[in-house]
């Protein structure tokens, strides 16, 4: 299975206002953070609301979900007594909740899904995508992932140990993905798998029978923010640096203790 990657951008790159991304001042005023952190990028991403309806299917991916939005509604729930609840942080606590906002606001009705596996929720996005692809469901596909940190869940989560090996963070990443070459084509996926064991720069080499020239990066490195989907930036990280001039590019995700996973990119030629 082959795919071709088109525009991409990073919660970091957006630099439209959000006005201009998220028109509808209703559907904005009732979005959390992270929601609007994830819309704003993937209408960036497309180049504007109107791209949204062009898309055939919008796969998210996430491995924390609306973590503010839960958080609000248990403690609602605890401090109301179960009594007189708002539904508004329930609605938007689930895990679909970016996915739908994005069909919503540019009145998509296409295949809509959202995978949520650890560290692995970016790639099982990527695979689905793929395949639909490759199947002929769809051409045009909008993938991204996004992960937001609370208070709540650093405590937690520094109590675990995770911090002392990685650096904290959270954000957002989406890209489009088509069947075949287009105009705005600047990268292909060749190659997506699921790994047993953890290889070596070497054995990754042996294995994808690599050039020296080919560019690995690892996406849980110390010296980066660390978040379930993480993935998804190192992604659009690689795809910039092919348009850099790269001409192959391996991501190689071993988060979470997770079995490894690999991506390997390539120039269009």
């Amino acid at each position: 299975m082959v795919c071709y990657v088109g525009k991409c951008c990073t919660h970091g790159e957006v630099q439209s206002e959000l006005k201009s991304l998220i028109p509808d001042a209703g559907l904005r005023r009732r979005m959390s953070r992270v929601v609007k952190m994830a819309v704003s990028t993937a209408v960036e991403s497309l180049g504007g609301v109107a791209e949204i309806e062009q898309v055939d299917a919008i796969l998210t991916a996430t491995g924390w979900g609306c973590l503010a939005d839960s958080e609000k509604f248990l403690h609602n729930l605890i401090t109301e007594q179960e009594q007189l609840l708002n539904p508004t942080p329930f609605i938007q606590s689930t895990f679909n909740t970016v996915g739908g906002q994005i069909a919503l606001l540019g009145h998509n009705h296409g295949y809509n899904m959202t995978y949520v596996n650890r560290g692995h929720s970016f790639e099982d996005a990527l695979l689905d995508g793929m395949m639909r692809l490759a199947d002929g469901e769809s051409k045009r596909i909008l993938l991204g992932a996004f992960d937001e940190l609370t208070p709540t869940v650093e405590r937690i989560t520094e109590r675990m140990g995770w911090w002392r090996n990685h650096q904290k963070g959270e954000g957002a990443a989406f890209m489009t993905l088509t069947a075949e070459r287009e105009a705005e084509s600047v990268a292909r996926v060749v190659k997506l798998d699921f790994l047993r064991e953890e290889l070596s720069e070497a054995e990754l080499r042996s294995r994808y029978a690599l050039s020296e020239e080919t560019m690995i990066r690892c996406c849980d490195e110390k010296e980066v923010p660390f978040y379930p989907t993480f993935a998804a930036t190192r992604f659009v990280e690689a795809v910039r640096c092919i348009e850099k001039g790269a001409k192959e590019v391996l991501l190689y995700n071993k988060c979470m203790g997770d079995n490894p996973t690999v991506m390997l990119l390539q120039w269009l030629g």
